[in-house]
């Protein structure tokens, strides 16, 4: 009952794919793990059943959540008191008071403990006067990224302290390096597979700007839209501040979070940005991961060094039932990184730039493909024009055309 009132109190409507696969293995003696797309309410998942089995009378250790940013922590503590406010949780992260936190930890313990893998390392190892062996859960959140930021031997350190606690894994994308840290820390255990079950509503618009700088295309699509809230996703720092720059001589409410902030200033922009101070938010790979905001827009500015991160970008916009819009730019140069996105299953619609706004473009159904073209391209021309020129060339790139159809036709039969 406990999990039902509190999603009541929520708001939830209706229970996601992997909420309800964790609701119903949160009871197994085996360790779990979740593998469901960003913004589907991973969460709440593991925070409901987790509070729902706890003992509030107990003054120890039951809980432990370890996640890869100090921003998520933020998050993630933030979403835990608005369902029970009455537990006791501290959140441990770069910036906080470690001298103020030691004098508490001397007299207390917390009942469940949110950190990042660093600062939950130097209290439990380092200073030991973390006392997690009591914890009956032990949650591993955006694992995937965890393991980009090569927090394994981190984890390797921990994970003996908690060697009764049932471990949760939970990630959008199963990386490389999970499957030898499952096999050894985890043994048998539940997977909740929903990354294919649950549609994002994403609308993927993919502009072709060739050429064109990308700050004046940037300024024709804001020109055309009128965002609940835009995230605009840069690679490179000094692009991040022309970008900012930019769209702030507009007389626009925007904001700009890269690496350089501290922690109080991003966690007042998080708060600001939660309470719609700003449309546009200007920032890098950073806060592509866990950041719960309700974004209308995303627009990659340039794509990222790790396709992996389009996925995570776009992941921020359409949470929990919502739509979204999505909308890319792509250069001459960009090509080979979109035909790896379309294979990874990004069903991107093509969309141009013109003097009406964004326009989606239309293909004739007769229309020739980049293999046609190249074919028709190595068609010889004849040195000297003969007779009937036109209907021989014309012949050889209708028989050229052909052959390449027949190919194509024949590796789809």
């Amino acid at each position: 009952m406990y999990i039902e009132s509190k999603l009541k109190q929520l708001g939830f409507e209706k229970t996601t794919p992997i909420q309800d696969g964790v609701f119903k293995s949160i009871g197994s003696k085996k360790h779990l793990v979740g593998l469901a797309p960003t913004g589907t309410g991973k969460t709440h998942a593991y925070l409901l059943p987790i509070l729902a089995n706890m003992n509030f009378e107990r003054q120890e250790v039951q809980a432990v959540i370890t996640v890869p940013t100090n921003e998520l922590v933020i998050q993630v503590e933030k979403m835990l008191k608005e369902v029970e406010s009455s537990v006791r949780v501290r959140a441990y992260y770069g910036g906080s008071n470690k001298q103020r936190e030691q004098e508490w930890l001397e007299k207390y313990q917390p009942q469940i403990v949110i950190a990042t893998p660093q600062r939950l390392y130097e209290y439990v190892v380092e200073l030991n006067i973390l006392k997690i062996q009591t914890a009956r859960y032990f949650v591993l959140d955006e694992a995937d990224m965890m393991f980009d930021y090569d927090f394994l031997s981190l984890l390797d350190a921990i994970l003996p302290t908690v060697a009764r606690a049932k471990l949760l894994l939970f990630s959008a994308t199963f990386v490389q390096g999970m499957e030898p840290f499952i096999k050894k820390y985890f043994g048998a255990y539940d997977l909740i597979d929903t990354s294919k079950k649950h549609q994002l509503k994403i609308e993927y618009q993919l502009i072709n700007i060739k050429y064109q700088d990308r700050l004046e295309a940037l300024t024709q699509v804001i020109e055309n839209i009128n965002p609940y809230l835009c995230f605009i996703f840069v690679s490179k720092k000094e692009n991040q501040e022309a970008v900012f720059n930019s769209i702030q001589e507009k007389g626009l409410q925007v904001v700009n979070i890269n690496s350089t902030l501290g922690v109080k200033k991003r966690s007042k922009i998080i708060e600001d940005i939660n309470e719609l101070k700003y449309q546009y938010v200007v920032t890098s790979d950073l806060a592509a991961r866990g950041l719960d905001f309700k974004i209308s827009h995303i627009i990659h500015f340039d794509l990222p060094h790790h396709l992996e991160f389009f996925m995570h970008r776009s992941g921020r916009t359409a949470r929990m039932y919502d739509s979204g819009v999505v909308i890319t730019f792509m250069t001459v140069n960009d090509h080979r990184k979109i035909e790896k996105l379309k294979e990874k299953g990004i069903p991107f619609k093509n969309y141009q730039l013109t003097k009406e706004g964004i326009k989606k473009v239309v293909v004739k159904h007769n229309a020739i493909s980049d293999e046609e073209k190249d074919a028709i391209a190595k068609i010889q021309k004849p040195k000297k024009v003969t007779p009937n020129y036109k209907k021989k060339n014309a012949e050889l790139v209708r028989k050229a055309k052909q052959e390449i159809r027949r190919k194509k036709y024949g590796q789809n039969r």
